[in-house]
């Protein structure tokens, strides 16, 4: 029988288990809320899930893998208890390449988005799941824990070793729990992280330095506007100008060379305001000058930029602005991060890895997938850059990641499940 019609069978048989469990884990919350988090639940889940079918299922905390709190690319400041990494390992039969399935259970918090589907109901409309986290991204850790269960249970003679791991704290910059993984059960000789990549192939990802500003007045309120002929600092004029000049800083970051995977992208370098704030609001909050204002920006990067000098022409572009308004800004802004630099990273276009997935991908989508840059930063430069471990992002269909109405496409899931059954053995190899 060729690979193609077991993969076909195999997914007929499991269809009906992969949404149980990906059902199952978006509606149980497992929001990431720094220092802290709640994906203990979902990952005793996942463990139990992969016990009962006779598999390994290692639960442990981060900050406890060796090495992880000496490690220099360790970010202070987390919480890991009741926040256990889980770790499963297939050995194979000898002679073939090993593959590690990661990817992370953690979603982003609801903050204040309005849905119109129930974030933790893991509704089924239109072909669409909906819930927190069903892209971004436990519509493909359900799937491919069912995956992983589906080849030990079937007997699939892989050569290689196949892992599958699925951390948490991976949002909001955390990746402190890839780190772990590795440090805790070494090197592979390839990886696959499943966020959403509309089955398209993703051998690099971008980075993104993610800063806070803020603005701060002096001493006075509205009622003392006219009084005295001093000079006094508003944050809220500072934010302003701040923003009207955003534009100067995209076009700067524009003029440099694009990398080949994002030539395709109409903006392949993003300069994104995120977040806005000052004051309050309501009849609770006294009418007044705000004392302080804050402003997130998200500037992202390609592959061969470093921090240091996106940092420079950050603050030389906020030099320059406020040096064209120094009366306003008789306060200075200040920068601080709650967030790590995300590092741009890529692999080559046609490093085995990607030609090997694009094959898989060709059998079940029966067209060429495209491969491009991801247009978002992850934790798969960790992998590449801090242990030289060759990885891809390849994933299933869906929109509103972060936001309200999140969904991942149902069709999409299951072809993404069974290229993914094809990649593997094709990667690991079959024996026979």
């Amino acid at each position: 029988m060729d690979p193609r019609t077991s993969a076909g069978q195999m997914l007929a048989e499991y269809r009906d288990e992969i949404m149980q469990v990906v059902q199952d884990l978006i509606r149980m919350p497992s929001r990431n809320m720094p220092p802290g988090g709640e994906e203990q639940a979902c990952q005793e889940y996942l463990a139990e899930y992969l016990r009962r079918s006779g598999l390994t299922a290692d639960l442990y905390e981060p900050d406890q893998a060796p090495g992880m709190v000496e490690h220099p690319a360790y970010w202070p400041g987390r919480d890991y208890r009741n926040r256990p990494n889980l770790h499963s390992r297939l050995p194979g039969r000898g002679g073939g390449r090993s593959l590690l399935l990661s990817g992370h259970i953690d979603t982003v918090a609801l903050g204040d988005n309005v849905w119109t589907h129930p974030p933790f109901a893991a509704e089924i409309h239109d072909g669409k799941l909906f819930g927190l986290g069903a892209i971004d991204m436990k519509g493909a850790m359900g799937a491919m824990a069912v995956l992983f269960k589906a080849i030990a249970q079937k007997g699939v003679p892989l050569r290689g070793n196949l892992s599958y791991e699925c951390v948490v704290d991976e949002e909001e910059g955390g990746v402190n729990a890839t780190i772990a993984g590795r440090l805790r059960y070494g090197a592979v000789d390839g990886a696959l992280i499943p966020e959403g990549t509309d089955l398209k192939i993703y051998p690099a990802a971008r980075g993104a330095l993610i800063s806070d500003f803020i603005f701060r007045s002096t001493k006075g309120t509205w009622l003392d506007v006219g009084k005295s002929a001093e000079k006094t600092a508003d944050a809220v004029k500072q934010m302003g100008i701040f923003l009207t000049h955003i534009d100067e800083l995209s076009a700067i970051r524009r003029q440099h060379p694009t990398h080949p995977l994002y030539t395709s992208y109409p903006d392949p370098v993003p300069v994104q305001v995120t977040k806005v704030y000052a004051g309050g609001w309501g009849s609770q909050v006294p009418i007044a000058v705000p004392p302080e204002g804050r402003i997130e920006l998200i500037i992202q990067t390609l592959p061969g930029e470093t921090r240091e000098a996106v940092y420079r022409e950050m603050t030389d572009w906020l030099e320059g602005v406020i040096a064209r308004h120094e009366d306003a800004f008789l306060t200075r802004p200040e920068i601080r991060y709650r967030i790590r630099w995300m590092a741009p990273t890529a692999i080559e276009p046609n490093h085995p890895l990607v030609t090997t997935m694009a094959d898989s991908a060709r059998q079940v989508l029966a067209s060429d997938p495209q491969v491009l840059g991801a247009p978002f930063a992850c934790d798969m430069f960790a992998l590449h850059q801090i242990f030289n471990i060759p990885g891809i992002i390849f994933g299933p269909t869906g929109a509103h990641a972060h936001a309200a109405d999140e969904y991942v496409d149902v069709a999409s899931l299951f072809a993404f499940w069974e290229t993914l059954l094809l990649f593997v053995m094709d990667w690991c190899g079959v024996e026979g």
